[in-house]
C-alpha cells in the first residue's frame, strides 16, 4: 500500500480539504496522511475516511513536527501546498519524493512562491488544470518546464452524485433557486451575480453559500450591494456548509429547476462547478481558468465570456428547468 503525506496550512471545510478528501476516497488502496497548522473547522471532513488520518500542529511547532513525521515514517510521496520553504527543505532531506502543488489562480501568489521554491530538488510542480500548468510554465526557466504537470482534481462521487436525497427548504411554491458559492472577495465577483438576479423574473431566488469567509466587512458590503440591486429581501445566505449538506442543496436546486451561477474572474479548477454538474445541477458560468476543463457529466451548462452579464442572464434562462422561462 502506497503512503502519501500531504501538507497544507489550513484544515477548513473547503479548499484543499476537499481536494485531499476526494483523492483519498478515489484511491482506497493508498494511505493518506494530512498535516495542518490551522484548525479552520474541517476536522469532520476526514472522520469517515478509512484510509486517511490527519493531525493539526500549533504554528510554532508546525515545521519541526512535519520534518519529524516525514523523517520517522516512510512515505512514497510528500505533497506540499502554499509552503515553498518547507517544501524545499523536505525535498533536500527526502530526494525524489516531494511534489509542490499550486491550486491558487492568483498569479501574484504563484510568482511569490516560485521565487522561494527550490525547483531543482522538487520532483514535480503539479496543478489541477492545463490552463494553470501553462501559466506556471510561463513563469519558470525552460529547464524546469518538464516538471510542471497537470493532475485534475477529483470529485468525491460518493458524496456528489445525482441520487443524493435533496435538502428540505421552503422558499415558496414558485421559487426557483439560483446558487452562488464563494467568498465575498473581488475574485468571486458577487456583484455580477446580483446583477444577474436583478435582471431575472421575480421567482428566481438567490441563495449564496459563503465558504471560507473571514472578513465581516465583506459580508456587510455584500448585503449592502444586494440592497442596492433590490434583491436583499429574497437573498438567502448559508455559511460553511458541509460537503453532504452542499450535495443535498445541489439536488434540491436541480429539482426546483434552478441553476448554479459562477461569476468568478479566475478559477484554477472550479470545484463548485464540477460538483454541481456531478449532481445533475445545470450551470451558467464565466469561462475562466480551468472551468472549461471540468467534465459536464451529461448536465446542461453554458460558459460565457467574462463580464457579459446579459449573456450570463440568458444562459441561466436557457439551462433552467423553470417552466415558461427557457429560451
Amino acid at each position: 500500500m502506497a503512503r502519501i503525506l500531504s501538507i497544507y496550512p489550513n484544515c477548513s471545510k473547503g479548499g484543499m480539504t476537499t481536494v485531499y478528501r476526494s483523492r483519498a476516497a478515489a484511491d482506497p488502496n493508498s494511505q493518506f496522511d494530512f498535516l495542518f497548522k490551522n484548525d479552520a473547522g474541517g476536522r469532520d471532513s476526514f472522520a469517515t475516511l478509512p484510509n486517511g488520518s490527519f493531525r493539526i500542529y500549533p504554528a510554532a511547532r508546525f515545521e519541526a513536527a512535519v520534518r519529524y513525521v516525514a523523517s520517522h515514517s516512510h512515505f512514497d510521496e510528500i505533497r506540499v501546498t502554499s509552503l515553498p520553504e518547507l517544501a524545499s527543505a523536505l525535498a533536500q532531506e527526502h530526494p525524489g519524493r516531494v511534489t509542490y502543488e499550486f491550486h491558487s489562480s492568483n498569479m501574484a501568489i504563484i510568482d511569490k512562491e516560485l521565487k522561494r521554491l527550490d525547483l531543482e530538488s522538487i520532483v514535480a510542480v503539479q496543478t489541477p488544470s492545463r490552463w494553470l500548468t501553462a501559466a506556471v510554465v510561463r513563469r519558470v526557466d525552460p529547464e524546469w518546464a518538464e516538471k510542471c504537470v497537470t493532475v485534475p482534481n477529483l470529485v468525491d462521487h460518493l458524496t456528489f452524485h445525482k441520487e443524493v436525497p435533496p435538502a428540505e427548504m421552503d422558499l415558496g411554491e414558485r421559487a426557483v433557486p439560483l446558487l452562488w458559492i464563494g467568498r465575498f472577495d473581488r475574485g468571486k465577483n458577487f456583484n455580477d451575480f446580483l446583477r444577474v438576479v436583478a435582471s431575472l423574473p421575480e421567482e428566481f431566488v438567490p441563495v449564496a453559500i459563503v465558504s471560507l469567509e473571514n472578513e465581516p466587512a465583506r459580508l456587510s458590503r455584500a448585503l449592502l450591494e444586494a440592497r442596492a440591486y433590490g434583491v436583499d429581501g429574497k437573498l438567502r445566505t448559508f455559511l460553511n456548509l458541509s460537503q453532504g449538506h452542499l450535495a443535498a442543496l445541489y439536488t434540491w436546486t436541480r429539482n426546483r429547476g434552478g441553476v448554479l451561477v459562477s461569476t468568478s474572474l479566475a478559477e484554477s479548477f472550479g470545484y463548485s462547478v464540477a460538483e454541481a454538474l456531478a449532481c445533475g445541477l445545470p450551470v451558467a458560468a464565466y469561462r475562466v481558468g480551468g472551468i472549461s476543463e471540468v467534465p459536464d457529466c451529461g448536465t446542461a451548462h453554458r460558459l460565457i465570456p467574462v463580464g457579459d452579464v446579459p449573456a450570463l442572464t440568458r444562459a441561466v434562462l436557457e439551462v433552467s428547468g423553470a417552466p415558461g422561462h427557457t429560451c
